[in-house]
């Protein structure tokens, strides 16, 4: 195989990798946030020598909307969590086709204010029941997966007002996640114009 297709074959792996991971976040000791990038469901974490590096220019978003800074690490990105124990984080990669793919992670279901512009937001504080927003409103008819303990999955759908109840039939950690297309919504990241924005949102929280 020549040079030339070889890094074709590369570019196609790393676009078709970036497009089926999603990034979601873990909570950490010491008022931190953890940010893995892949899939959750099969442990599957990428690191900078390999998908990780391209999501580029993560960011923390306080309870007050102000950025926080994100730190890379080897195998996660890392963020400060707010008082009430939630955080978020989001970043981005702009494919060759112009699309970027939006990631917004979130963890913990304490604040019922979206500051993500796809977000999943609990109708109370610790709720399952939750409203889809896109840009503040609601989205409807949208399908959101849910991973749990053990290895179980399930997809759910937000009703004509953008709400939906999720199932937690066991303890411990679950992640929902959601994608929107937006072939309207076009802009820059991180220097890098793009047409179109694939918004990727989790939510990740611990039911007890």
């Amino acid at each position: 195989m020549t040079l030339k297709k070889t890094l074709l074959t590369l570019a196609l792996a790393l676009s078709g990798a970036a497009h089926a991971h999603f990034v979601w976040l873990e909570p950490a000791a010491g008022g931190e946030a953890k940010a893995y990038f892949g899939e959750w469901a099969d442990d599957l974490r990428e690191t900078e020598a390999g998908h990780l590096k391209l999501v580029s220019a993560p960011r923390g978003i306080g309870a007050d909307g102000k950025e926080l800074p994100a730190t890379r690490h080897n195998d996660h990105f890392s963020v400060k969590a707010d008082a009430s124990g939630d955080a978020r984080l989001v970043g981005g990669y702009v494919s060759d086709k112009g699309v970027v793919s939006l990631y917004q992670a979130r963890t913990g279901r304490t604040e019922t204010t979206a500051r993500h512009a796809l977000e999943l937001v609990p109708q109370a504080p610790g709720s399952n029941s939750f409203s889809l927003l896109l840009n503040g409103k609601p989205l409807a008819k949208t399908k959101v997966v849910v991973f749990g303990p053990p290895k179980w999955e399930k997809s759910f759908y937000s009703d004509d007002a953008g709400k939906l109840t999720l199932q937690t039939p066991w303890p411990g950690q679950y992640v929902a996640e959601v994608s929107h297309l937006d072939k309207e919504a076009a802009g820059t990241w991180d220097g890098k114009p793009y047409t179109q924005t694939r918004h990727v949102a989790t939510l990740s929280f611990i039911a007890k």
